[in-house]
């Protein structure tokens, strides 16, 4: 016979339904608190939604890639690599090739033959071919440079790609097509007709615009018929075509054709490969853009904002469980059992996370959506079309909810801790925290800081001991920087578990501070439920943005240590050389020099163009005469500086000549300050000036020449014998900073001692960096007058010195603008939170009297104390893992410039001490001092 159980021992049923039902009610009881969370929640998700949004919708899928690539054509093909077997291309990114181990494309040269792509036009197959070539426009103001699109570009089978906008497309060799900003610089109406001046000479009619939907509005270009400046259209001419694409409307070819266009060095796309490609992905194709860093950043904020917010609504549940503690009383005295009591509280966080994730979803859905309309542009390629990611909104919601509900847990266990008894008297005193627990507290709160501290140190001299290691083919550095994130984390909880004595010791500190700055203190202390959550909500988001703020700062002075400045601040130069048969630089031309001078004159009017001598120093694989100074100190250095290990020194740096001739005024320029009494008399005394000291010796530079060097040929060094050599006496004049001028002397002083120095640089002084519409009078002026030099030289390409600017600037002031928001709404959180949960110390206040100006007063020093204590630990926690990671105690391997440790003093102060002060301000501007009625109470 079985036994039966005896009465009590049974364990109740869990009545999930009706604490769900009772959490349902109970949260929206006080519509304040209600409203509050669901703010906390709903704010963030709408962020990431409409992120969400807004950069999904910048992906296109592969049927938008395909209709902006071919527009309604079925394929485009066009010569990639010589004429060679061997080269394979990948199905889907169709520009990716490699190339098959061995074969005849391996050993391909310049002199490798390149196919016709009109030549391998599929049989019977309708093609349309496309090319693009610079041409000169005669407008109202004078010639126009621009980039012709030549081919029928206004076909239907290419809509998608070119858009017809407005007029007519052309059906006569004599007509053309433009775009609306083109047609508004030429000065010219639809039916007008305009000059083609340059690479021919013909008369066209506008019949229309059109646009490039990949390109800006303000893009501008003419659209011409095929054959009008491309003269190779015999598909029996092997030559001239590599850069123009075919496209085909009705017959795309397949794989195996593909396969077969790819042994003649030519690509293609076909729309059917493309949606359904075969097994013969390449290695590395693809490795673009990934969507996984996308989604991973968004997972990493992510966490970092439920965080944020599971402290702050955690906050508000702990308050609201309190003022309910009646409630939870009640509900404990009919029988309802803990797991009941957690339920209902837990049903509390899950019914706000639901409200919260589902608004704020639905909000920022909408804001994604207005805010992508408001930056499309109609450039397809930034802008394909608007997508809206369910399962990522989904994903967003889920994680909503789950911060409300992470939220409530921990109110949910202090509820089941109450004295019912005294609960159901009315009292409102917090539980007070047991021995062993605070025995806890005081154990792990110091083992976490100290432990937290030497893993984020170790961990950072272990990344730099591994990325030392001239050989890296592992992810170990990986692995142990994870440890100087992981490090303050766990300095950060901590601190947080110790927030309580930090709270004990700033009342201490405030004691003699006055009432109001004592009141706030004592109840920030004994209150820790809703101050110890705030204050590790300002400290974490203020310890993100120091580690921001000291890496940007870090990373510009490393930037600024390597930074070599080309001529002094403001001064634009461009060397002009005569190109090779090979496409290369080659020598200084006088003649081409002087040209291009007067043409970009006509551009440059603020300040003459300067025509400054050079000598040739560069090498390339023609045989030539270079003209070096002589260094006089070898070049053995294992990292770079901007003083005697400088790049400009090294034997093998030919990006910018080394000797200079001008004028007295022309090295002014170049320095940028007026020259000293002594380099003037040296200069026109007929020496030269060194302005680097490992130039000078004795009171001299020395001239090295060398004929028949090539790139191939041994490195120059000191003690390398020259061909012919020559000293002149020369002044030292080292500029601070130093800049890649070796050595300046007149014309004069350069016949005089044969160095055989070319015009061949343009200087001139700018007021600001080139903008995009002087680059383009440039070469619209190059392509309009440089006349024959244009086969000669590609045009004036300055290089403009602006100096470091610190790109970083910009972020720091965000970060701390992002941290100012979020440590403004935690502590207007912890004001709101402290006022509805005192409201029996104001009515106490109010009874003795107290002027209304106190309560105000202990709102203000209350988030004064809680923004100063936070941001001070978070600065400094920052400042932590940049110290770790540029923690070196020997020096580094060769040709390594290490990051160094340079926090941003003045933003880290107001980071630190700026950001409370503005808390402060804001918080004694909206605190209201209105009295509050006293309710007496009987007990």
């Amino acid at each position: 016979m079985s036994r039966g159980r005896r009465a009590g021992t049974g364990r109740t049923p869990f009545a999930l339904r009706p604490a769900l039902r009772l959490g349902r009610r109970l949260a929206f009881a006080k519509t304040g608190r209600a409203a509050l969370i669901v703010a906390l929640i709903g704010i963030p998700t709408a962020g990431f939604a409409a992120v969400a949004v807004v950069v999904q919708s910048t992906q296109a899928t592969v049927t938008e890639r395909l209709d902006y690539d071919l527009g309604q054509a079925r394929a485009q093909m066009r010569v990639s690599g010589p004429d060679l077997p061997g080269m394979v291309q990948d199905p889907v990114q169709w520009e990716f090739t490699d190339s098959e181990r061995n074969s005849p494309v391996t050993e391909s040269d310049e002199d490798s033959p390149f196919a016709n792509v009109l030549a391998h036009v599929p049989d019977g197959a309708l093609s349309i071919p496309i090319g693009s070539t610079p041409v000169v426009v005669q407008g109202s103001g004078g010639p126009v440079g621009l980039t012709a699109v030549e081919g029928s570009a206004w076909d239907p089978s290419l809509e998608g790609h070119w858009r017809v906008l407005d007029g007519a497309t052309p059906t006569a060799r004599g007509q053309l097509m433009v775009t609306p900003a083109t047609l508004e610089r030429l000065g010219a109406r639809i039916g007008d007709t305009v000059d083609l001046t340059d690479p021919v000479t013909k008369r066209f009619t506008i019949t229309g615009t059109m646009v490039d939907l990949g390109a800006d509005p303000d893009a501008q270009g003419v659209f011409l018929p095929w054959g009008t400046t491309l003269a190779t259209t015999d598909t029996t001419d092997d030559a001239g075509l590599s850069d123009v694409t075919v496209y085909l409307p009705t017959d795309p070819p397949t794989w195996s054709e593909i396969r077969q266009l790819n042994a003649h060095g030519i690509v293609v796309q076909s729309r059917p490969v493309v949606l359904d490609p075969p097994d013969a992905r390449l290695a590395g194709a693809g490795q673009g853009f990934s969507v996984g860093w996308y989604l991973g950043a968004m997972a990493l904020f992510g966490v970092f904002a439920m965080f944020e917010v599971a402290l702050l609504a955690g906050a508000a549940f702990l308050v609201g469980t309190r003022a309910d503690t009646r409630s939870y009383a009640i509900v404990t005295s009919v029988g309802g059992d803990k797991r009941f009591v957690r339920a209902v509280v837990a049903g509390s966080g899950l019914v706000l996370g639901v409200v919260g994730a589902v608004l704020g979803v639905a909000v920022g859905t909408g804001l994604g959506v207005l805010a992508f309309r408001l930056v499309d542009n109609g450039n397809v390629v930034s802008f394909p079309g608007l997508h809206v990611p369910p399962l990522l909104l989904l994903s967003i919601a889920a994680a909503g909810v789950l911060a409300g509900l992470v939220s409530a847990l921990v109110a949910a266990r202090s509820a089941t801790r109450i004295n019912v008894l005294a609960a159901l008297r009315g009292s409102l005193r917090p539980v007070p925290v047991s021995r062993p627990a605070r025995r806890r507290r005081r154990i792990w709160g110091p083992l976490l800081v100290v432990l937290g501290a030497v893993m984020t140190l170790a961990c950072g001299v272990g990344v730099l001991m591994l990325n030392d290691r001239r050989v890296q083919q592992d992810h170990w550095a990986w692995a142990v920087g994870a440890g100087v994130a992981i490090g303050p984390c766990l300095m950060q909880l901590g601190i947080a578990i110790c927030s309580p004595w930090l709270l004990a010791l700033v009342t201490r500190l405030t004691a003699r501070a006055g009432l109001s700055a004592r009141l706030a203190a004592r109840d920030a202390r004994r209150n820790p439920v809703r101050t110890v959550p705030v204050l590790a909500s300002v400290m974490s988001v203020v310890f993100v943005a120091s580690v921001v703020i000291t890496w940007s700062a870090s990373s510009h002075a490393q930037y600024v240590r390597g930074y070599e400045y080309t001529t002094a601040v403001g001064v634009a130069t461009s060397e002009v050389q005569a190109m090779t048969e090979e496409g290369s630089a080659g020598q200084h031309d006088a003649a081409l020099t002087a040209h291009a001078a007067k043409v970009v004159a006509g551009v440059f009017d603020q300040d003459r163009i300067r025509v400054l001598g050079v000598t040739n120093d560069s090498l390339g694989d023609t045989p030539s005469t270079i003209t070096v100074a002589h260094r006089w100190t070898p070049y053995d250095c294992p990292t770079n500086d901007t003083t005697t290990c400088s790049t400009y020194l090294d034997p093998t740096y030919t990006s910018t000549p080394h000797v200079w001739t001008g004028t007295v005024d022309d090295y002014a320029v170049l320095t940028g300050h007026r020259p000293s009494a002594a380099v003037r008399d040296a200069l026109e005394g007929g020496r030269a000036i060194s302005l680097w000291p490992e130039y000078a010796h004795d009171g001299t530079v020395r001239i090295d020449t060398f004929h028949d060097r090539t790139w191939e040929s041994p490195t120059i060094t000191e003690r390398t014998r020259p061909d012919t050599s020559v000293t002149i006496p020369a002044v030292l004049d080292v500029q601070t900073p130093r800049i890649q001028v070796g050595v300046f002397m007149t014309k004069a002083t350069a016949e005089r001692y044969d160095v055989p120095a070319v015009d061949g640089m343009l200087v001139t002084t700018l007021p600001h960096d080139i903008q995009p519409a002087q680059w383009d009078e440039l070469s619209s002026a190059w392509q309009s007058f440089g006349g024959d030099d244009r086969d000669r030289w590609g045009g004036p390409s300055f290089i403009y010195e602006t100096g470091p600017v610190d790109h970083g600037a910009l972020v720091r002031a965000i970060v701390l603008a992002l941290a100012a928001a979020v440590t403004i709404g935690a502590t207007t959180v912890a004001i709101g939170l402290a006022r509805s949960d005192g409201r029996r110390d104001d009515e106490v206040l109010d009874a003795i009297g107290a002027a209304p100006r106190l309560r105000r007063g202990v709102s203000t020093w209350q988030a004064a104390i809680l923004a100063t204590v936070g941001s001070v630990i978070g600065t400094l926690l920052g400042l932590l893992p940049i110290r770790a990671l540029t923690l070196r105690f020997a020096q580094g391997p060769d040709a390594v410039n290490h990051l160094p440790f340079v926090p941003d003093w003045p933003v880290l102060a107001l980071l630190a001490i700026g950001l409370p002060l503005v808390v402060t301000a804001g918080a004694w501007l909206t605190s209201r001092g209105r009295r509050r009625v006293a309710v007496r109470r009987a007990h």
